[in-house]
């Protein structure tokens, strides 16, 4: 990527947003030094590592790296030949090699659900010898322990000793009241390492011995009195071979650390690596930010784009007083920020963005072009879900005014700079921000030399946005395919503009609005209105038919849309209403079934045991009459099951002769209507039903009852589509009721909820004995539209209600 364009586009603030999440020093530097990737295969890895830590701390909370030192230096030192490490620097190697076993068994726990993460930690070596080696010699203040060798506990054991019996002897002299004139003060004190007693200078003879210090007073003389002068040298010496075992000890440790030098560094390594990527994790989840997916086609659509610096907020924290430096974290939840829509088209290569002065226009350009930078950096972009980008190998920013006094450089001249650098290197895999194309000169010349840079860029191939005044380039777009104009919308009300993009129309500069509502004089405005050439006038009001139309059509749009959703929820409520059907006409049918099957059975069995009594009572007593006929009973048992069978309605005398306006019914629909044509020919009539019209032969139709009355035009009944979403909720009482009374209620209020597209039905019972809820629920519980039944809150005066879950 250009270096210049990571400068201009403020990269390096949002590695900084970036250090401040990271946890460890060689993370901040990483941090610091990130740089956007070209590859596809490497911005996808990177993302998805980014996408895999997001989900954990989101599960689990950030990593815990505070553990990770920058030990880098100190195990390249451990090279040098007879060296020793102190015993803080091995303490920091421990703590890196312990966070480096958890992070190891953390990330083996999540193989399945974070595979990329899982591939970066899966080198991580544990080390624990080394580990377990220096904690057992070194404290966690960092003092070597007497446990690190036999030895050093035996000279540490005779160091007390000794000091126990100095410290004893010398006690005597300062208790020992004869010598209360000589000493000067009550305690023992070291001077050059040894153990002395402060004497008066004038009695300094009065205690033999050795003068090792003077006061600065000159009234006090350390005195080490000869009885102890062997014990001193003794600890002198038994200390002097204490340390001798401490280094000892250290170089060994050292040395075990030199030889696993690779292993560490590769552990320091990875560490580093997973507190980058669990800063870009944090970054996300504090931006509120997405992954978006890589287009193949250089298209860009990303809706809700923020520019980081336009949320940020760095939220300090107490810190010590002493401590200068200003600590603290950055959020990202400013208010009053106006989100915008990036939008390019895989078939359009140009976007010309137009609009009033302060509106937007170079923050579009640098919030993209941030964008940009972050995703290819591996990190999430501040978007809503589900958005698409391009994947750039180079990126060319010409924003702002570049002009340089010491080298002679105008503000055009810097432009062209910039421009001739984009020029030369750009290809079709290129990103081009131009910002005020064309500005800076005459504006003729500037508008030829604009389209000229637009035309080259675009035989290219690559991704040019670029903002301008010139009137020129407003209708650069509307004559060629692959270049379309973007503007910034401007309230005409309140001559403020709106920070919104507008695709597809060019916009105005609205100079003359924005004078006057900063209270440029009406005079001077005037005035200014009378230098507009009719030209211009012409494009202003074209431009501003333009979008009127674009509003009206995105309008009718609007509309269209919300029909279609309702369409589509109507829909899908005759579906419910059809599966709800079957499933009740397959129940019914199945609930037929069974019963004929019981009635047949039982008839059956009846006429065998009606024929085995008749042949019984034949071989029994041929000639005696019988009791019963047994044809009356097998004509009883067929009786009782023809009881069974519904009966059938008197078949009505078809009509040889039908004349218009005559009332009639359709037998097959059981429905009475008025004849409105007649085919005496064919013998066909068209009967008026409602609103409906049929055609029926006249053998399907019958003389209407003398008692119908006439089929009333009915209109569809339905809730308003604006009300649609009021109706949620069905309700039904069935208290007093039988179960054979109650259930088919229930059962036509549920399928007029589904109709409806209503989510619950609530059936009031009562409680009672009981036997009415638990009937009510036997027959619910296998129904294929319930999705479960739990308990209401039933009304006043009433004691018992369920309430039914749709599905």
């Amino acid at each position: 990527m250009d270096h210049h364009a990571c400068a201009v586009l403020e990269f390096e603030r949002v590695c900084a947003f970036l250090e401040n999440f990271a946890q460890s020093a060689g993370g901040r530097r990483m941090c610091r030094q990130t740089r956007p990737r070209v590859l596809l295969s490497e911005v996808q890895h990177l993302q998805q590592e980014t996408s895999e830590m997001l989900a954990e701390i989101q599960q689990s909370g950030p990593l815990g790296l505070g553990g990770v030192h920058d030990i880098r230096g100190d195990v390249e030192r451990t090279r040098i030949h007879n060296f020793h490490l102190e015993p803080e620097q091995l303490l920091r190697i421990a703590e890196t090699l312990e966070t480096a076993a958890t992070m190891k068994m953390f990330f083996d726990g999540i193989q399945e659900t974070a595979p990329a993460l899982f591939r970066h930690a899966e080198p991580l070596c544990e080390l624990r010898s080394l580990t377990e080696n220096i904690r057992a010699c070194i404290s966690p203040r960092g003092e070597i322990l007497d446990s690190a060798s036999d030895r050093l506990k035996e000279f540490r054991r005779q160091i007390r000793s000794i000091r126990a019996r100095i410290i004893k002897n010398l006690e005597k002299y300062l208790q020992d009241v004869d010598m209360n004139f000589a000493v000067q003060d009550d305690f023992i004190t070291l001077r050059n390492s040894r153990y002395v007693i402060p004497v008066r200078s004038d009695r300094k003879t009065a205690i033999p011995g050795v003068v090792h210090d003077q006061s600065q007073s000159k009234a006090t003389f350390f005195v080490e009195p000869l009885d102890i002068l062997e014990l001193n040298n003794s600890l002198q010496l038994t200390q002097r071979e204490a340390q001798y075992e401490e280094i000892h000890i250290l170089t060994d440790l050292t040395r075990t650390v030199q030889e696993q030098q690779q292993a560490i560094l590769e552990n320091l390594r990875i560490l580093e690596g997973l507190d980058v990527i669990n800063a870009r994790a944090c970054l996300s989840r504090a931006m509120h930010a997405c992954r978006p997916t890589v287009s193949p086609d250089a298209e860009i659509e990303l809706k809700q784009c923020r520019h980081p610096m336009l949320t940020a907020r760095f939220k300090p924290v107490q810190a010590d007083p002493a401590d200068s430096s200003e600590q603290g974290s950055w959020t990202f939840d400013r208010l009053g920020i106006v989100a915008i829509d990036i939008i390019k088209k895989p078939n359009v290569s140009t976007l010309v963005i137009t609009g009033a002065n302060a509106g937007g226009k170079t923050v579009a350009l640098k919030t993209l072009g941030l964008l940009v930078l972050m995703h290819q950096s591996g990190m999430h972009i501040p978007a809503a879900p589900n958005g698409r980008i391009a994947l750039f190998e180079k990126l060319f920013a010409d924003i702002g005014d570049e002009q340089n006094i010491e080298t002679s450089l105008s503000t055009f001249s810097a432009h062209m700079a910039r421009i001739k650098n984009a020029l030369e290197a750009a290809t079709p895999r290129s990103l081009v921000l131009l910002d005020e194309l064309g500005s800076g000169t005459d504006p003729a010349e500037g508008g030829a030399l604009a389209v000229a840079i637009l035309d080259h860029l675009r035989t290219l191939g690559c991704t040019t946005i670029a903002t301008t005044h010139l009137n020129l380039l407003k209708t650069y777009a509307f004559s060629h395919a692959n270049a379309e104009n973007v503007s910034v919308e401007f309230d005409p009300r309140t001559h403020r503009p709106l920070y919104r993009l507008v695709y597809g129309l060019p916009g105005f500069s609205n100079a003359l609005s924005i004078a006057r509502s900063i209270g440029i004089p009406d005079s001077v405005l005037e005035a200014a209105g009378h230098h507009i050439g009719h030209g211009d006038r012409h494009a202003a009001e074209l431009i501003r038919a333009l979008e009127r139309t674009e509003k009206k059509f995105q309008q009718q749009c609007t509309i269209l849309q919300m029909l279609q959703e309702r369409s589509t929820l109507a829909q899908d409520a005759c579906r419910r209403l059809l599966e709800a059907m079957q499933a009740r006409r397959d129940r019914s049918m199945q609930t037929f079934e069974e019963k004929a099957r019981a009635m047949l059975r039982e008839s059956e069995n009846r006429l065998r045991s009606i024929i085995k009594q008749h042949r019984q009572q034949l071989r029994q007593k041929p000639d005696s009459p019988s009791n019963a006929d047994p044809l009356q009973q097998v004509h009883s048992v067929k009786r009782e099951l023809y009881r069974h069978f519904p009966a059938k309605a008197p078949a009505a005398k078809p009509l040889e002769r039908v004349e218009p306006g005559q009332r009639v019914t359709v037998v097959s629909l059981k429905k009475c209507g008025t004849v409105a044509t007649v085919d005496t020919a064919a013998r066909r009539a068209e009967i008026a039903i409602g609103n409906m019209r049929v055609k029926a032969g006249f053998h399907e139709l019958a003389p209407a009852p003398r008692n119908a009355a006439p089929e009333r035009t009915k209109r569809p009944h339905s809730p308003p589509p604006e009300h649609y979403e009021a109706i949620q909720e069905t309700r039904i009482n069935v208290i007093g009721l039988r179960v054979d009374e109650a259930l088919p209620r229930i059962e036509k209020s549920i399928d007029t909820a589904i109709i409806n597209g209503t989510h619950t039905v609530e059936i009031i019972h009562g409680r009672g004995t009981g036997r009415l809820m638990r009937a009510i629920h036997d027959h619910l519980k296998d129904h294929p539209q319930i999705a479960r039944m739990v308990p209401g809150s039933a009304p006043a005066g009433t004691g018992g209600i369920t309430r039914v879950e749709l599905k």
